[in-house]
């Protein structure tokens, strides 16, 4: 049974609680990873759609085309910021409604896209300049999106209570997240090769060269199912830890302070 931490934790005891929010979560979140990989699915349609063309396809058909990938952008970034509250809110014993968590992800939205806009654009900038100040400046603001959800914060806010709680920790951080992306990628390699065989020996992929359709609205979607909420499950895991270890010095230096 998972227990919200309130204390600093090990590495160990870190993953140990991402795993256990990730299973006391799963069946109330697993769906909105679902329908957020699917809003996306068609985008992936977009480039062999206007490759396949023969001549350019017009300003009418451009737009809408257009129109069409930002809809299915803005409805999974709603999903995805309604998938983060209703996790946070399993970790806190207070259970959203599907309404509730869907009402946050809504009206996060626009700080949470502003939010990964100044991250990712900071961090190209560091990466093209040097790649270590890109890297440093990543595992900085990679909870921003948590903190935008879980705190209320708008981007900047975000963006800075983001680098607040990794400063001094950064190594710590970063040595979580690379555990991280090997259980995701382990997880993902799996799941993936399990979609493969069934897609590489199908009669329209040997007959096309190409991945059939439901390659992208239904292997994709299932795939999302448990690997979104577990990557969101960890990285709140994280996310609690490093709150932890703020406040605790906070309360430190008032105490001391105080002496």
């Amino acid at each position: 049974m998972y227990q919200q931490q309130t204390a600093p934790q090990t590495i160990g005891g870190v993953l140990d609680g991402g795993f256990k929010l990730f299973g006391a979560s799963f069946t109330k979140v697993f769906w909105l990873a679902g329908l957020a990989a699917l809003a996306s699915a068609p985008i992936n349609f977009v480039q062999p759609y206007l490759q396949g063309r023969a001549t350019p396809p017009s300003g009418g058909v451009i737009a809408l085309i257009a129109c069409g990938v930002l809809a299915g952008l803005i409805v999974a970034v709603v999903l995805y910021g309604a998938l983060i509250a209703r996790i946070d809110s399993v970790a806190h014993a207070a259970p959203l409604s599907v309404g509730e968590s869907l009402a946050v992800g809504a009206r996060r939205l626009i700080a949470l896209v502003v939010a990964f806009l100044l991250a990712g654009l900071v961090t190209l900038v560091g990466l093209i300049l040097l790649v270590i100040p890109g890297l440093i400046v990543m595992i900085w603001f990679v909870f921003a999106a948590n903190a935008v959800i879980v705190e209320r914060l708008g981007p900047i806010e975000a963006l800075t209570y983001s680098r607040t709680l990794v400063y001094g920790h950064w190594w710590r951080t970063a040595a979580l997240l690379t555990i991280v992306a090997i259980i995701l990628m382990v997880v993902y390699v799996v799941l993936v090769l399990v979609v493969g065989v069934l897609v590489f020996t199908s009669p329209d992929t040997l007959a096309t060269g190409q991945a059939p359709w439901y390659v992208q609205f239904v292997a994709g979607p299932v795939l999302a199912m448990f690997a979104a909420p577990l990557t969101y499950a960890l990285m709140l895991s994280i996310y609690y830890d490093l709150k932890a270890r703020l406040e605790g010095g906070d309360l430190a230096a008032r105490i001391a302070a105080t002496a």
